[in-house]
């Protein structure tokens, strides 16, 4: 066997019981010293190349079977020949078999030494890259933990010290049980099946904390064997973050955009900013329309900016999928759940705020559960058998009477004194007339914006309506008026005719269509319910609060009395 390099110096020769010429190492084989060899030619064609007895040029080798390829480096160049010579002593033996043998021999010995070739490049990039990797792993937002087949823990970056609450030197060379009670990267190291997106609790100094795991197998050679495994940890807090961005899940407003400078509005926004520093619980009362939400933005903007804000209407959703709504639920926990599970609005919440609008709509059976989540600041979906935690505000807001709600039962008493730690009532239009002129001025101005157009202005007769008027909707009431005015009015100044009919011509409150003489109740409640209908035109949320009723209430009577809207 002789091993040279592209220019035919012998780097290494290994004979046995051949009588072959002088060839130590560092001898000079190139064709202009030792002629046509197989060696020479193939280093020159960059092919296998096979001569057999008087083919060689040199007479010392015309009884041999010589049998050459050449050897690659990484980048394809050539970088010498690995060449076996055979002597044939006895003519009879089977000549054919030995060339083909000894050529494929060649060949085989080659491939194994450019693969050599590659490892040893591919272990010289990486321990000169080492210092580059670790500094990439150590900057990732994301803790990576590298397996080998065993479940032995082999690199692990900075972030995923801090996710398992231990060193590097503590890490490294242990199960990955011992940090990690997770049977799911077991079966990822049997079976070579990845993990993807799938919740984990990891317990680090007695804390539990919430990540989304990820598992992708390793496997190496033609085969494709499974040699290890790849954990990905990420903060659900990210996740959670980018799913509520995705929802539009974040406070618009501030203080600064709550509009009017009345003295009792002034005073209901300052005692607002008093409890946005103090971090408890906050119930909103007031009537529809009066910017209940408004204020939650407000107050969540100068309390947790940075949280998410997760906004509820307790009225609007469905009674049979509120508590997974609310909650969460795991995977095929019921019929119709996704397979994976998904966490609830309350869990989304985390590190914000949770705005529940109309809470006095809220089943009664689920109140007890809201009760446990807001005690514990716990949460386990439904379905579920652990407990996740859970750090949120809660803002209620309502245009019910709860502390009434509690007294006939509808409402729990507990609940309600957990919710209502502090109170704020928003005053309703009819009682800032201060602040109907700027804010009808506002809205025209925002709507013309909307549309592009000039706005038009109030007229004086116009002016003295809306001021005069109740508002029994409110702000929102004001809002569309003002709208449906800006649509009317073409000359550039808003006229009374150019007003909804129930603000021209409004029905007043005092002066019922009841009649005088006595009726069954039933009979009363139609009328009633007929009368704040068509005062608020259709709208059920403005007749829920003429009536002073609840707009889910609302809705089962005007289904029971089959009356139209």
């Amino acid at each position: 066997m002789l091993l040279t390099d592209e220019k035919g110096v012998v780097l290494y020769n290994q004979s046995r019981n051949i009588a072959e010429p002088d060839l130590e190492f560092g001898t000079i084989l190139g064709e202009q010293v030792f002629g046509t060899t197989a060696h020479s030619l193939c280093a020159y064609l960059e092919k296998p190349v096979q001569f057999i007895g008087p083919y060689n040029y040199s007479v010392e080798l015309e009884k041999n079977i010589v049998s050459s390829t050449p050897i690659f480096d990484c980048a394809g160049q050539l970088t010498g020949t690995l060449t076996i010579y055979q002597l044939v002593v006895d003519a009879d033996r089977d000549t054919y078999n030995m060339q083909v043998h000894s050529l494929g021999w060649s060949i085989s010995l080659s491939t194994a030494i450019e693969n050599q070739l590659k490892l040893q490049q591919t272990n010289r990039e990486l321990y000169l890259n080492k210092g580059t990797l670790e500094a990439i792993l150590s900057v990732v937002d994301e803790g990576i933990i590298t397996l080998d087949k065993q479940g032995v823990i082999v690199q692990i970056n900075d972030e995923g010290c801090k996710i398992i609450g231990a060193n590097q030197k503590a890490a490294l060379g242990q199960h990955f049980t011992r940090f990690l009670k997770e049977r799911r990267i077991a079966k990822t190291l049997r079976d070579g099946k990845p993990i993807n997106n799938q919740d984990i609790t990891i317990t680090s100094n007695g804390v539990d904390k919430q990540y989304v795991m990820r598992v992708n197998p390793v496997t190496a050679g033609e085969a494709a064997d499974l040699i290890g495994a790849v954990i990905y940890l990420s903060k659900i807090e990210n996740i959670k973050k980018l799913v509520n961005e995705w929802r539009g899940a974040n406070a618009k407003y501030s203080f600064e955009d709550i509009l009017g400078k009345s003295p009792i509005l002034k005073r209901t926004i300052e005692l607002a900013r008093r409890y946005a520093l103090v971090g408890a619980n906050i119930l909103i009362e007031g009537e529809s329309g009066t910017g209940k939400e408004l204020f939650a933005h407000a107050i969540h903007n100068a309390s947790r900016p940075d949280g998410p804000f997760i906004a509820i209407n307790c009225s609007a959703m469905p009674r049979n999928l509120i508590e997974s709504e609310l909650f969460g639920y795991e995977g095929g926990a019921f019929t119709g759940a996704e397979r994976k599970g998904r966490p609830g609005l309350v869990e989304l919440a985390n590190g914000g705020t949770l705005f529940l609008d109309e809470i006095g709509d809220m089943p009664l059976e689920l109140q007890p559960v809201l009760l446990r989540v807001l005690e514990n600041k716990r949460v386990m979906r439904v379905g579920g058998k652990r407990y996740i935690p859970v750090d949120f505000r809660v803002i209620s807001a309502t245009n019910s009477n709860l502390s009434l709600m509690v007294q006939k039962g509808t409402f729990r008493e507990d609940l309600y004194y957990r919710l209502a730690v502090v109170k704020l009532q928003i005053p309703p239009l009819r009682s800032r007339k201060e602040d109907i002129y700027s804010l009808a001025n506002y809205f025209i101005k925002n709507t013309c914006l909307k549309i592009g157009c000039f706005p038009p202005i109030l007229s004086g007769e116009t002016k003295k309506i809306i001021e005069g008027y109740h508002w029994p909707g409110n702000v929102r009431q004001l809002e569309n008026a003002m709208v449906c005015a800006v649509s009317l009015a073409k000359e550039g100044i808003i006229e009374p005719y150019h007003l909804p009919d129930e603000i021209t011509n409004p029905v007043n409150p005092s002066a019922s269509s009841l009649p005088d003489t006595a009726m069954p109740l039933k009979e009363l409640e139609i009328v009633a319910i007929k009368n704040a209908m068509k005062q608020a035109d259709n709208n059920v949320g403005k007749a829920a609060g003429i009536l002073g009723i609840g707009k889910s209430t609302l809705y089962k009577k005007l289904k029971l009395y089959n009356i139209p809207y």
